[in-house]
């Protein structure tokens, strides 16, 4: 009685924030309806591949029920922002994941354990050896997940179980997983991890590019909402209007900065312009990018690094959130959750935009994630993988008909922001979020993928990016061709 109660409570209460989205005009696809637990066969192609609540029905078979089978969950404690257990407090997001895991466990006919420990960038080794020591064990953990290079590092050490075994219970074509890094992390026919609206770190980290729309409007510079609609949001654009804040205050004013940053945001620029340092050949093996060392990526480090040398430009991790937050700098780029984390109480009156593109040719915004968001794989060790998969696939639907709808709709483009066109700027931006194996698999590249980039964009690079190129293209290269080879993405 008290799970029938607290599931019909779910629905009620999801209910009311569907309204509240219709109310909102949001045009992102899963915000009709309310939430639901898909109970759905294989769907025949004659039938409505819709819920009657808009939502795209699933393949989990509605006879599952494995009679209340513990699926033990490892799961870095750590991370950013809550995504695996919670309370039903009041608050929205917290009571969401609380009623989803809810969901799952009485659609299944399971139990969840769930196993914190810390598994940030700090910690991703001790996490890996907890996860070795566990397959030398008893085997205990069924499902991983943790900080993104983390479960990569985990992945080449064949901890995990290859995905595209299971493709016939984890449907990874469906918008509840990120299509992108499927695409991408799939090596010789073979995946080890995978994300997507599963986890509200992946929803949150994505970057954008916030600013302050009092300071656009006072200084009579271009609005970045009509310059996304026009296609004019590129990087010359968003360095002209930042370039127009000295970062030295007028007699009796303020210091106000262009834009702020810590010297990791700034690698969002590089993904921007469409740029990679690895992509996949015609077999789909990935392969070293051409762009990566080509005058696009050149002109690109020119230009940025120039700018961010300039007196208007900050560079500092100790004071980018609160230089912005006070209203002293007209940019930051910064993932998503700084609206939520960082902005409320601040007073300023700030919009989102996606991450400007390298040029008008261009055909779309593109940015990437700042690496504080979530893996997920199956363990090597567990003895129900057939259950481990479809706990994944139920996790990722659920939170896609009831998590994401209440993350973004209700949270993020309601509770968050302050104007209706910052709900549309974040679809964009979910909608060009892409990744690349030279990004994600960065410890195999000793983690110069990541500082190469920042140091030449920061304008802290002892030499040019050519030079730069020149030095680390056989080294990656060789890299590359170590995670290739690896025993674990070899074809057996």
């Amino acid at each position: 009685m008290k799970r029938l109660f607290a599931l019909l409570l779910v629905i009620a209460t999801l209910m009311c924030a569907a309204v509240s989205c219709a109310d909102t005009g949001a045009s992102y696809e899963t915000t009709a309806g309310v939430a639901n637990v898909a109970t759905t066969e294989p769907i025949p192609e004659t039938e409505n591949p819709y819920d009657e609540n808009g939502y795209l029905k699933d393949r989990i078979p509605s006879t599952l029920n494995y009679g209340g089978e513990t699926v033990d969950v490892f799961y870095w404690s750590n991370a950013k922002n809550v995504e695996f257990t919670a309370e039903d407090d009041g608050d929205s997001i917290n009571s969401s994941i609380y009623y989803r895991n809810l969901a799952v466990e009485d659609r299944l006919g399971i139990t969840f354990n769930w196993i914190g420990e810390k598994g940030d960038y700090g910690q991703r080794k001790e996490f890996n050896n907890m996860i070795a020591s566990d397959l030398s064990g008893d085997c205990v953990y069924d499902i991983v997940s943790a900080y993104s290079t983390t479960i990569a590092m985990a992945a080449t050490y064949g901890y995990a179980l290859d995905l595209m075994e299971h493709a016939d219970k984890l449907a990874l074509d469906m918008p509840w997983w990120g299509a992108d890094l499927t695409d991408m992390a799939t090596i010789n026919d073979k995946l080890y991890f995978a994300t997507g609206d599963i986890s509200t770190n992946y929803l949150l980290r994505m970057y954008g590019t916030f600013f302050n729309k009092e300071l656009i409007e006072n200084n009579n510079l271009d609005n970045p909402y009509d310059l996304v609609d026009s296609g004019d949001w590129t990087v010359d654009k968003f360095i002209s209007l930042a370039s127009t804040m000295s970062g030295s205050a007028a007699t009796g004013g303020d210091v106000i900065y262009g834009f702020v940053h810590d010297a990791i945001t700034v690698e969002a620029l590089f993904y921007g312009s469409d740029l990679c340092f690895v992509d996949k050949n015609s077999d789909d093996i990935p392969k070293l990018s051409d762009t990566w060392s080509g005058d696009r990526a050149q002109t690109l480090v020119e230009k940025v690094a120039a700018y961010c040398q300039t007196a208007s430009v900050l560079g500092d991790s100790k004071k980018d959130e609160d230089t912005f937050t006070s209203g002293a700098s007209l940019f930051i780029i910064y993932p998503l959750d700084f609206a939520m984390n960082y902005l409320p109480g601040s007073g300023i009156d700030f919009g989102i935009a996606p991450i400007p593109k390298y040029d008008k040719d261009q055909q779309s915004y593109s940015t990437t994630l700042n690496y504080k968001y979530s893996l997920y794989m199956i363990s090597a060790g567990t003895d129900i993988p057939e259950i481990a998969a479809y706990t994944l696939e139920a996790l990722a639907s659920q939170s896609y008909r009831s998590v994401t709808p209440n993350l973004y709709e209700v949270s993020m483009k309601i509770r968050y922001t302050t104007d209706s066109t910052s709900q549309r700027m974040i679809d964009h931006i979910r909608d060009g979020v892409s990744f690349e194996v030279g990004r994600t698999f960065t410890h195999i590249f000793d983690y110069e993928t990541y500082r190469t980039i920042r140091k030449a964009l920061a304008g802290t690079a002892t030499e040019g990016w050519s030079s730069t190129a020149a030095t680390f293209g056989a080294v990656f290269e060789k890299q590359l061709a170590s995670l290739i080879n690896a025993d674990a993405f070899k074809i057996q």
